[in-house]
């Protein structure tokens, strides 16, 4: 009779830990992770059993979380310094809507990646956000030259 622990994976499972592998970047560390998890019993999904999987399934769950939480973080910091430079205005949701359209732009056309700031992943939005720290950092000294 086969218990809790010691029943196999299911095929949903092995999709799933696959799905987040993939949106995470670690298919290349599948087989450490399945390693860890299985205590050294096991490299390969398939043998995990379907304690192993859930166990391996919250872990990839929760740090996509985590990622998610510091990209909209960040997502958040890009459009303040966005509005501090005066590249964006307005308070309603057409507003909302045309500023995203021009960061939008602004990032296909001029930015460090060139592609749309709302499809950038967290690395991406860093190296968005590093060049909009040093944009209003340029806007700050000239603002406060033409102030003197």
């Amino acid at each position: 009779m086969e218990t809790k622990e010691y029943k196999p994976i299911t095929t949903a499972q092995i999709k799933k830990i696959h799905v987040l592998l993939q949106q995470r970047g670690l298919m290349d560390e599948k087989e450490t992770m399945i390693h860890s998890i299985s205590d050294g019993r096991t490299t390969s999904s398939k043998e995990l059993t379907c304690y192993e999987a859930k166990r391996l399934i919250s872990f990839l769950v929760d740090e996509n979380a985590e990622i998610k939480n510091k990209t909209k973080v960040i997502f958040n910091a890009i459009y303040a310094l966005a509005w501090k430079m005066g590249m964006i205005w307005g308070n309603d949701d057409d507003d909302f809507r045309m500023n995203i359209a021009k960061l939008n732009m602004f990032c296909r056309q001029r930015g460090a990646v060139k592609k749309n700031y709302t499809d950038m992943n967290l690395i991406e939005l860093q190296k968005i956000h590093r060049q909009f720290e040093a944009m209003y950092s340029k806007y700050k000294q000239t603002k406060s030259k033409k102030n003197e």
